[in-house]
This record gives C-alpha cells, structure tokens and sequence, in this order.
C-alpha cells in the first residue's frame, strides 16, 4: 500500500466546515427521529391492547410490514415516491422544499425505528406482573390513569435497555439517508473524497465521531439500567 496520508484534509476549510454541520446534522436526525419513533412506537403498542379488534390487528400489521422493510426502502421511499402520492396541493410544494431530503429522511426513519419500539414496549407491558392491573384497578383508577400512572412507567423501565440498544441502531442508520443527498456526515465525507480523491483521512474522522457517540449512548443507557429501582416494578 503506498497510500500518503494527510491528515490536515478533513481539518481545512471548506471540509472542516462540512464535516462539522454533517456531524451537527447526524445528531439532530438521530435526536429527532428517537422522538418521533418513540411516540409512534408507544401509540402502535397501546393499540395492541386496545378492546377494538380491528385496531389490534391494524397495529400488528403495521408492525410486521415495517419492520420487515429495509431501512433504505423507506428512505428512497418518502424521497421519490411518497410527494407524488399526495394530493398537488401538499405534494407539489414538499417536493419543491428546498431541504426535503431532511423531511424525508425523519419520516424513513421514525417508520423504520417505530414498530421495534413498538414490540420492545409491548413486551414490557407483557412483563408487568399481573398484581399491578389488579392493585390499580382496585384504587378506583380510570383506565387511562391505570396506564399511564401505573404499568406503562413500569413497562418502560424494564425496556430501558433495549431502548437504548435501539437509540444507538437509530443513530447509526443516518448514514443511510446519504443516499438521498441529505448532508449528513457520511454524506460530508463522500463529498470530500469526490473533491479530493483523499476520502480515507475524512472516513476515518467520521468513524471515531461513530464509535465515540456510539460508545458514550450505550455507557449512557447502561449507567441508566443498572439505576432502575426494580423494587417498583
């Protein structure tokens, strides 16, 4: 190999510049579509439990459709194919949207986050022992209050761990959303290396900002496991 490193590549301007806001833009992504999977996958799991059969298999089937669906799928989904299934009125002026590759790429991955949330808060309603619904129906509480002031904090204390493991799989797939020229960082990098053909030294600048984001989530998420106080579960 006689490749000649230069590392001063990815720290001159304008690389360092798109690196950065590639790196910004990866966190936002990731922050924003933990959300919004977050609070699809916690509505499709209550709908598993809901009286209403159709709305139990309504929310299964979206589960299994998704969940079985490539992450990229729904990228190069919601890019190219998803403005022209909506009425003009809304589809014309998204697909002009100067950063739609953005919007895209939060509505692939929310759809491709959420049915694992989804599954993972499912089973740890599935986990609650059955004294808790029988305890917090004998206090006079509502349905609604049952839920929410009694299994489904417990539920989400069990799930902190796969949650996490979760967050930290979100994050990684924006690197996928490259493919639709959202700028990210992985897609930073590429545009370095066809400006410089020295794409190596940026790859491995965007790999260690990877793994340190990565390693700090899952040292975060253990830290907030290994604290659960299983005594109120």
């Amino acid at each position: 190999m006689h490749y000649s490193f230069d590392w001063s590549i990815p720290f001159q301007p304008p690389y360092l510049g798109w690196l950065v806001r590639g790196a910004v833009l990866t966190m936002a992504l990731a922050a924003a579509t933990t959300v919004t999977s977050l609070a699809v996958g916690t509505a499709v799991c209550l709908g598993r439990f809901s009286a209403r059969a159709w709305m139990r298999r309504l929310c299964a089937l979206y589960i299994e459709v998704t969940r079985n669906v490539p992450g990229l799928f729904w990228i190069l989904f919601f890019y190219f194919v998803f403005p022209d299934i909506l009425p003009h009125v809304l589809g014309d002026p998204l697909g002009r949207y100067a950063h739609f590759s953005i919007v895209a790429s939060v509505l692939a991955l929310t759809v491709d986050n959420s049915p694992y949330v989804a599954e993972i808060l499912y089973s740890g309603v599935q986990a609650v022992p059955s004294g808790q619904w029988e305890a917090s129906a004998a206090t006079g509480l509502s349905s609604a209050q049952q839920w929410w002031s009694v299994i489904f904090p417990q539920a989400a204390r069990m799930s902190a761990g796969p949650l996490g493991t979760r967050v930290i799989h979100n994050f990684k797939n924006t690197s996928l959303c490259m493919v639709i020229a959202t700028p990210e960082l992985t897609w930073a990098t590429q545009q370095i290396q066809s400006l410089t053909f020295r794409g190596l030294e940026a790859t491995t600048v965007a790999t260690v900002f990877y793994v340190t984001v990565s390693l700090t989530l899952a040292g975060l998420f253990s830290v907030l496991e290994s604290r659960v106080d299983w005594s109120n579960t």
